[in-house]
């Protein structure tokens, strides 16, 4: 058998042939014209639905018989007219009654004729595949299936791009006729496009399809809902006998709306309703979904199709529930409002599918359901409506309306969501508020909610008072309680869990409590990645980032955070102030919470970095007064006073250090991060002012790498090491920034070298020199991720402008990039490196 689709498009002597263009992209149409042009006895059975081809391609077999005076006959001749090398081709057989297929069957049997039929398909009807089989075994059995896109393309001579020719392809379901009928439209206008190619295809459905016969019509509409329909559900709903519907379900199939696998061409539905209306539609699909639950055959697609369609059951709404409450919150939220439109109770149906569509990221028509039902007369409900609305407002990254809602209701009306309340007026720094909801929290039911929600409010209040190894418990027993998502909150546990991991250095733990999850959000996805940049694993957190898409503003923070932390750390000049561009509008609507305080951070040094602060000055004011409103708890506050020591280090203002590096101090009782942090700070503070303590400096730098800040620890040797006098401290501080930095530094070559691989006449190191010339890095800051000093980056530019014989500054950088040794992702946004 040969198909349509089965040989490469492309040029074929066969084209030359009188008239055979009309089949360009066509190569089993191509091959049985070159077979009777080339003379003897040619034996073809050729099958296509309404449009394909079929009665075009044997129009031109019999010309090409009439020129080579060939007697051709176009219906059964008797058997005293077939002389030996006559030819019969005949069109339509589908039609035909038994006696004449089988008398087309001797004649095929004869073998000294040329004998084409051509047929739709007809699946279940015997005798045309008996005929079928005969054709196959002695000559060749030819399908016209869909044109591919690549057909199409061969089809308009060129004047059609890829892109255009898909949307041709899917919109006709690969139909000759209807392709070329667009096509035309192509050619009359050079101006049309691709929506007049539609239009022409539409036009060309609707044609087509008002020449059917009522009962294809009930088919095709049956398909629309339920793809690939049996005979027995098409005489069941449509009120046949089972011989007719099988007949009805065959002309449906050559029909040319059909797909290989009886679905309906999707794109012909607006035909499709056209053509038969609404209300016929409509009484037609609820006969086919009475049919399927009488049989219980009603698949969950099939009712949201059918209460899309409009379909309005009982047993539907049922269905469409049941399926809802089991699946995942993105489905979960279509199956809601699918059952809704077919009939459920609304006061049954509004708060999980505002619940779902809270967890699926539509915040909008979560809203709108939120505030209606925030005006219910039902105590449960109105409880509901704030929980739901609180966690809207924490995914907008505006916990101060989640505070407000819950301030509103009050912890009595709370019930068993008092702990949701704790969690948002913490969140917001209001410890009195959320102690007093936690005194009410306990008289709710002990339910499996309950027993998470009050776990993780005892952790979090914990945390303002105990180690965060203390706290930590409770959270991760909350983590081990929670199910699927189905109720929206503010946060989840295991995000909590990894934030506090986070605040307290604990990197193993945050991956593990987001790793616990099976079911992880895009914050959570994304908070795995943050855990990665801290860990100087810089490739999986890209990697991540890349892949996960942000649903609302809080996500769109971290993720911009993120990417402006791991510029930062590659030292990547350009990608840093474009990922600061792209960060500064979601900065501008940021408030300040509790869970926000790491990405604030990153943003914060960024804007140091490009001397831009003034955009954050006030969060970075609202972030201090926030932790002390909390009484400046340790689990909390540690990495933040981290982030203000590191935003005075880049400002290279030791006055702004003092305060951030005196509450690490304070915290550092009994914390092995606190203690590494406020070491870390001193230290800091006195290569600052010029007067680096080499040892310690080493302790200070060793005591960060354990505590899983090894790009810290790297970036304190590193600048120390350029600031002492003396030649050996400063080399035995650059061996120890090699050692604790090696995983970071790793990650940030491999990102290099993968983004833009250099070639040309450099030493290795030389190529280090110049790949971070062209980040905008200057001496000293090359020095410091290479762990040389400045000065040697000096004489290593100086040997790279000789090499490349470059006769200005420059020159040389212009000749490295067009060596190859400039990232992709510095498209000129960087700054030439300077001595300073």
């Amino acid at each position: 058998m040969e198909s349509a689709g089965d040989v490469a498009v492309g040029r074929s002597p066969v084209n030359r042939l009188p008239g055979a263009t009309a089949f360009t992209g066509m190569p089993a149409a191509q091959a049985l014209l070159s077979a009777v042009h080339a003379g003897g006895p040619v034996l073809a059975f050729v099958t296509g639905v309404a449009g394909s081809g079929k009665s075009d391609l044997l129009q031109h077999c019999r010309r090409l018989l009439n020129r080579s005076g060939t007697q051709v006959f176009t219906t059964i001749p008797e058997h005293e007219a077939t002389r030996p090398g006559c030819a019969v081709i005949v069109d339509d057989v589908h039609h035909w009654e038994a006696g004449s297929l089988s008398r087309l069957t001797d004649l095929a049997d004869r073998g000294d004729l040329t004998v084409i039929a051509a047929a739709e398909p007809r699946l279940s009807d015997n005798n045309i595949r008996q005929v079928q089989r005969t054709f196959s075994a002695l000559g060749t059995d030819i399908k016209l299936g869909p044109l591919p896109t690549p057909a199409i393309i061969a089809r308009s001579g060129g004047i059609v791009s890829a892109p255009v020719a898909d949307v041709i392809r899917r919109t006709a379901g690969g139909n000759r006729a209807a392709i070329d009928t667009a096509l035309d439209v192509l050619r009359a206008d050079p101006a049309a496009d691709e929506r007049a190619a539609r239009e022409a295809i539409a036009k060309w459905q609707h044609e087509r399809l008002r020449a059917l016969d009522p009962t294809t019509h009930d088919v095709l509409t049956v398909a629309a809902l339920q793809p690939s329909p049996d005979p027995h559900t098409i005489a069941d709903t449509l009120g046949l006998d089972p011989t007719a519907a099988i007949e009805a379900l065959d002309r449906a199939r050559g029909s040319g709306f059909l797909t290989g696998t009886d679905e309906f061409l999707p794109a012909a539905l607006p035909v499709l309703r056209a053509v038969r209306g609404e209300h016929q539609i409509a009484s037609t699909h609820r006969s086919l979904v009475d049919t399927l639950l009488d049989r219980g055959a009603l698949t969950v697609d099939g009712a949201l199709a059918a209460a899309r369609s409009g379909v309005v059951d009982g047993r539907l709404a049922d269905l469409l529930l049941s399926a809802a409450r089991t699946t995942n919150p993105a489905q979960a939220a279509d199956l809601w409002h699918a059952a809704l439109t077919a009939g459920a109770d609304p006061g049954v149906v509004r708060v999980p599918l505002a619940d779902a569509a809270t967890l699926a990221g539509d915040l909008d028509t979560a809203t709108r359901l939120a505030d209606t039902i925030l005006a219910a007369d039902s105590p449960s409900d109105r409880r509901d409506a704030v929980r739901i609305g609180a966690a809207i407002a924490a995914r907008r990254g505006t916990y101060s309306r989640s505070a407000d809602l819950y301030r509103w209701l009050g912890p009595e009306a709370a019930g068993p969501d008092a702990t949701i309340g704790v969690l948002t007026l913490l969140a917001t720094g209001d410890r009195p508020g959320a102690e007093e909801f936690s005194a009410t929290a306990g008289a709710a039911p002990p339910t499996t909610d309950h027993a998470r929600g009050t776990l993780l409010s005892s952790g979090l209040l914990a945390s303002l008072t105990s180690s965060p190894a203390a706290a930590l418990g409770p959270i991760l027993r909350a983590v081990s309680l929670s199910a699927q998502h189905r109720r929206a909150e503010p946060e989840s546990a295991a995000a909590v869990a990894a934030l506090l991991c986070l605040h307290s250095g604990d990197l193993a733990g945050a991956k593990a409590a987001l790793s616990r999850d099976c079911d992880q959000t895009p914050r959570e996805q994304l908070l795995l990645g943050w855990t990665a940049m801290v860990g100087g694993d810089l490739t999986t957190a890209a990697g991540i980032l890349r892949e996960v898409t942000a649903q609302n503003l809080r996500d769109e923070l971290v993720a911009h955070a993120l990417a402006v932390a791991i510029a930062r750390r590659r030292g990547d000049m350009g990608a840093l102030v474009a990922a600061w561009r792209d960060a500064v509008p979601a900065a501008a609507e940021m408030e300040v919470d509790l869970f926000a305080l790491h990405p604030l951070g990153e943003l914060w040094l960024a804007a140091v970095r490009l001397q831009d602060t003034a955009r954050l000055d006030h969060l970075v004011t609202a972030a201090d007064r926030l932790l002390a409103a909390l009484g400046s708890p340790p689990a909390w506050s540690m990495s933040w006073s981290w982030y203000g020591v590191q935003a005075a280090i880049l400002a290279d203002d030791p006055s702004a250090l003092v305060p951030y590096a005196r509450q690490l101090g304070q915290a550092a009782a009994g914390e092995p991060f606190g203690a590494a942090l406020a070491d870390a700070g001193r230290a800091w503070l006195r290569v600052l002012q010029g007067q680096p303590d080499v040892a310690e400096v080493k302790k200070a730098a060793s005591a960060l790498e354990q505590v899983g800040l090894p790009w810290d620890a790297a970036r304190l040797a590193g600048e120390a090491a350029l600031r002492v006098d003396d030649t050996q401290a400063a080399t035995s501080l650059l061996q120890v920034a090699r050692l604790v930095g090696a995983p970071a530094v790793a990650a940030t070559a491999t990102h290099v070298d993968a983004a833009q691989p250099a070639a040309g006449p450099l030493t290795e190191r030389e190529a280090e020199v110049a790949r971070n010339l062209l980040l905008g890095l200057t001496y000293r800051e090359i020095g410091a991720r290479l762990f040389i000093s400045g000065k040697t980056v000096e004489h290593h530019v100086a040997r790279i402008r000789r090499r490349l014989g470059a006769g200005s500054r420059s020159e040389m950088l212009s000749m490295l990039r067009a060596a190859g040794y400039g990232p992709a992702t510095n498209q000129g946004g960087g700054q030439s490196a300077t001595s300073s």
